[in-house]
């Protein structure tokens, strides 16, 4: 199943692979903001999107058209992750389902506990090592959204019912599991195929999930009819018709930049790294949210900010610490060996 003949990357050029496609995770939160905003200024169709979330894998021929090193996978890889672009679609409907209801406040909140489900399924599938401290991170990533549902009345959106806002909420805890999920089994399907890290291999994976996805998404959005829709819900858009249709371009253009980064991030770390990336968006996305979208911070969100990020913190100072024992175990044995 091997996919290519290059030759591993050097250290530094791998570290700069994960920071630039980190970088992409980042600035791609904008398009949970533009979410945000769809469902806030009028927009309802659920299939739509998440159409949008995973709709802009075009983009990505262009940087691949300049590739020397084209359709280096196996045919049996961009099958396997064909079948984790479906997975994808039905995660971007949970969490097109949970913004739909939820302030983005509370769903980046409820969405960072997929660090936790992320640790469960890599130590599941990969074997990945648990450290006191990463154990640590997911239990205070666990307790942050119980910590949060115990503030659910107060949080919920004026005019909506209790029954959606608890569906809502429910949804985003499902779509964290789910992405917990993906990101374990990418990284799976990496090691098993022998997937050599480079840009073109991140791309031709994520074109694969995007396509996949993208195919799931239209035969929802035609079985519910959102075409014969979106020109009414465009005039009637609280921002007007042209930026209703600006909001979905730049919503799909953010979240391509978001799936990127997820895959090259597992592709050139690990699945906790993703996670652990995604977690890093939590800060900048209440800060958006109560400066774009007006949204309420109550002292329930301020104890469950703390707990994420403190798990956050906890996870990387135990990843920094394991880092640290290896190179000196590393150095001992150049020692020895000398």
């Amino acid at each position: 199943m091997a996919t290519t003949q290059e030759a591993p990357r050097s250290g530094t050029t791998l570290s700069l692979f994960t920071l630039v496609h980190a970088l992409f995770l980042m600035i791609g939160s904008g398009g949970n903001l533009l979410l945000r905003v769809y469902f806030t200024h009028g927009g309802s169709r659920l299939w739509l999107s998440s159409f949008i979330q995973i709709a802009a894998w075009p983009l990505l021929l262009l940087p691949l058209s300049f590739s020397s090193k084209r359709l280096q996978l196996s045919l049996s890889i961009y099958l396997i992750f064909a079948f984790l672009g479906l997975l994808f679609a039905l995660d971007c409907y949970l969490y097109a389902f949970a913004s739909a209801f939820l302030p983005l406040s509370t769903s980046s909140l409820l969405i960072s506990s997929q660090l936790a489900f992320t640790a469960v399924f890599a130590f599941l599938l990969v074997h990945q090592r648990f450290t006191p401290y990463s154990f640590n991170a997911v239990v205070l990533l666990t307790l942050g959204p119980v910590v949060l549902s115990m503030g659910a009345s107060s949080d919920r959106p004026e005019g909506e019912s209790k029954g959606k806002y608890i569906l809502g909420f429910a949804m985003a805890v499902a779509a964290a599991a789910l992405a917990g999920l993906i990101f374990a089994l990418m990284e799976l399907a990496m090691r098993r195929g022998k997937v050599v890290r480079t840009y073109a291999a991140a791309m031709e994976m994520q074109l694969a999930m995007g396509i996949a996805g993208t195919v799931f998404c239209l035969i929802g959005m035609i079985i519910n009819k959102d075409f014969q829709v979106i020109p009414r819900e465009a005039r009637e858009f609280g921002l007007g018709k042209m930026k209703y249709y600006m909001v979905l371009i730049w919503d799909a253009v953010f979240w391509q930049l978001v799936n990127i980064g997820l895959v090259g991030l597992v592709s050139g770390a690990s699945s906790l790294c993703v996670a652990m990336m995604a977690a890093l968006q939590l800060p900048l996305l209440e800060v958006l949210s109560v400066i774009f979208l007006r949204e309420k911070f109550s002292g329930i969100k301020g104890i469950s900010l703390i707990l994420s990020l403190w798990g956050f913190v906890s996870y990387l100072y135990g990843e920094k610490k394991q880092s640290d024992k290896a190179k000196k175990a590393a150095q001992q044995e150049l020692v020895a060996v000398a």
